[in-house]
C-alpha cells in the first residue's frame, strides 16, 4: 500500500464523517490497525477538525 496516495485520496475525512459505505469503513478499520502512519494522520484530521469546529462556534449569550 502506498499510504501517502492512501492519505491524499481522502478517504480518511469521508470515513471520519460517516461517508463511506459499510465495506468501505471496515477497509478503512482494517487499514488502520495495521498501518501506525494511519492512525497518526487520523489523529491530525480530528485535531483539525475539531479546531476548525471550535472556531465556527458560536457560544450562546450569558443568559442561558
Amino acid at each position: 500500500m502506498n499510504i501517502k496516495e492512501y492519505i491524499s485520496s481522502g478517504i480518511l475525512e469521508a470515513y471520519i464523517l460517516g461517508e463511506l459505505p459499510a465495506h468501505e469503513m471496515a477497509a478503512v478499520e482494517k487499514n488502520l490497525a495495521q498501518y501506525a502512519e494511519l492512525r497518526e494522520e487520523l489523529a491530525r484530521i480530528e485535531e483539525v477538525q475539531e479546531s476548525l469546529l471550535r472556531a465556527a462556534a458560536i457560544n450562546p449569550p450569558p443568559a442561558v
